[in-house]
Order: C-alpha cells, then structure tokens, then sequence
C-alpha cells in the first residue's frame, strides 16, 4: 500500500528487520545448536521449566492462527506484542520522525499514547472528547490534522479510558476514510468485549489506514503475561515487525496464552465477563442511588467513572482500609474510576462507601 509506506518514517522502511536464530529456517527440529543457547533445562527443571532453556518463536505461528480464528482476520494482518502498550511505543517509533511527525489524542484518554509520543520526541495535538458525552469531536480533529499535516498517527480509545464509553462507529470510519493517506487512524480496543459491540477490525479491508488493537489483559485474566495483538494491513504488520524486539513473548506466556485462547479458555472467559457485567449494572444502580454521588458515566467496559462530592477523600479512606481506587478528579470534576472486582470485593467495596456517604 503506497499510501501506508508515505506515512513510515523513511529510516524504518529502509532498516533491514533482525533475524534471530528462530525466525530463520524452519521452526521445528529434534536438536538445536543454532542460537548459542545453554542445553539444559534452568535449575527444578520440570514440566513448568521444560524448554525455558530455548529462545521462543517471535512470532508464535500456532498463536497467530488461533487468533485469524477467532478475530476472523488473515493471520497476516496480527502482530503480537507486550501488550498493547508495546504496540502503541512501535506505531509511534515508525510512524512519527522525531522532531517532525506528531499524534492526535482526544482527553481525556489513556496517557500511554502521550507518553510514546514524549519518549519519541514527537508533537502531541489534542481535540477534546465532547463535554458531557465523551464522544469524539471529529470536525475538530480532521480540522486539527488539515492544519497539522505532521500528524501521522490520531489514537482512539473505544471504549476509553477512563470514561469507559464506545466513541461513535461511524465518527471513527469517516475519521479513517478523510484521513487517507494522511494519517493512521488507531483504535485501542481493549475493553470492547465488555462493550457487546462488533470489533471495527472487519473495517480494516475497506479502511487500509485503520488500525485495532486488542489484549488479554483486560478480558481473559492475562495482565501478568503481557500479550497485546494488532490487527492492521499487511504493510502495517510487516513495518513493526522490521523493528520489534527479537522476541516479544517469552516461552511461559506462549503457553498461557495458548490455554486463555483455547475454546475452553475462550468459554472461561467468557463466564467470567458476563459475570463482571452483571455486577458492574449492581455496583452501578447502588452508586446511582447515593446521596454522595453527583454523576455515574455510562460503561461499556470493567469500570465505571463516577463523580462524588469529595473524590480524594473517598479513596483516602478506601486506601486506609486496603482498597484501592483512582482517583480522577485531575480529569474530571469529582472523578473517580473503580474496577469492577469480585462479588465480595464488590461488598466491601459498598460497605466502606456506606461509611463515606455518611461524612460528606
């Protein structure tokens, strides 16, 4: 696509990807002595340890497909990170020149597209979300980007963090259909599957300058292993994998991400979302009722963005009792974001509220 490969820093396109030992050849043999690596198995080696000894595949094959299967996309078009974070920091490494190129946000928002933008040295635009609503302001930003060309990459957060909403489908697809050839339209779609929503990566076909990106770290219970997948067009996925790491997943989250995407794994976390939707409507109507509350946002995730009379002191008083929420009020007036825990996480959780209503 001519179009993707103007908007890539010119120095990344040329780079020649690295080529470790496992990402030549083939991928399967009975003895390897192609990597300098040790041939015994780490100290209690086990069932647990067995093959930690050896480098993993950098871009596990078997994972890839089982991904096509269920994100129904060409394995082609996936590129798994350390999460979704490493993904957002190697969009803005190729697509944002430092000194020149820049990125749209629209606050309040997930800082990390900031934060990459920062660390490469590139320009930050902001159009805030309308007020309110939370929804995307899109005659401002296409506005934003004509008066700013450098833009190269607008971040979307659907449903966003922290306010927990779905941006509006059809002001994300005209945002990637008037901004062709200009910029990457990038939506961070982490929490969609709590959002009963479609995935807009079927769009990617029609729309080659979209960008999804997706993780196991909010829906299915693997935070601790890091696994961020980026649904894209081929030549998105071949310029990231010219610069990523020599291998982005370690052989321990190989093997729990193969079990979490397994059909009893996809059926387990399944469960476990639709019964964190079920508490997330409790905790909600038990907020809306309070006389400490001011405002309770709509969710479409595993949070909710509330505002209270009093947002430091609530979670000052959480905190002391060894529950721990975030404040927002920096954000939004008043604001505070709460995850959505177990049923009797939940309980304590309206047990000490009960206690702070009763102060202010």
């Amino acid at each position: 696509m001519d179009g993707i490969v103007s908007l890539v820093r010119t120095d990344i396109y040329a780079m020649k990807p690295y080529s470790s030992a496992r990402s030549e050849g083939e991928q399967t043999a009975r003895i390897y002595l192609d990597a300098n690596e040790n041939p015994y198995p780490p100290f209690l080696g086990g069932a647990t340890e067995e093959d930690l000894n050896r480098y993993p595949e950098p871009q596990p094959i078997a994972l890839l497909q089982r991904f096509s299967e269920i994100y129904k996309v060409p394995a082609e078009q996936l590129f798994l990170s350390r999460g979704a974070d490493e993904a957002i920091d190697l969009l803005t490494r190729a697509f944002c020149a430092a000194g020149r190129d820049g990125i749209l946000i629209t606050p309040p928002t997930f800082v990390m597209y900031e934060t990459a933008a920062q660390i490469q040295a590139a320009s930050v635009h902001r159009v805030s979300l309308t007020p309110g609503t939370f929804q995307l302001d899109a005659e401002t930003m296409l506005a934003a980007c004509a008066a700013n060309p450098q833009i190269k990459l607008v971040f979307i957060c659907s449903p966003n963090n922290p306010t927990a909403n779905l941006m509006d489908r059809s002001a994300i697809l005209r945002l990637a259909r008037e901004l062709r050839g200009k910029a990457m339209v990038v939506v961070d779609e982490l929490y969609v599957d709590y959002s009963g929503n479609a995935s807009l990566s079927a769009e990617i076909g029609e729309h080659w300058n979209l960008i999804v990106l997706r993780s196991l770290s909010k829906e299915y219970s693997l935070a601790g292993e890091r696994c961020g997948i980026t649904i894209a067009n081929t030549e998105v996925i071949e310029v990231l994998r010219r610069i990523m790491a020599p291998y982005p997943l370690t052989t321990t989250a190989i093997r729990a991400i193969s079990s979490a995407i397994s059909p009893a794994g996809i059926a387990y976390g399944r469960e476990n979302i639709d019964r964190i939707l079920r508490e997330r409507d409790r905790v909600r109507a038990e907020l809306e009722t309070s006389s400490a509350v001011v405002e309770v946002f709509e969710s479409n995730a595993n949070f909710i963005l509330f505002r209270t009379l009093d947002a430091k002191l609530l979670c000052s008083m959480l905190a002391e009792r060894g529950i721990k929420i975030q404040d927002r009020s920096n954000l939004v007036d008043g604001g505070v974001r709460l995850s959505i825990g177990t049923i009797k996480e939940n309980d304590e959780l309206l047990e000490e509220f009960s206690r702070y209503e009763r102060l202010v």
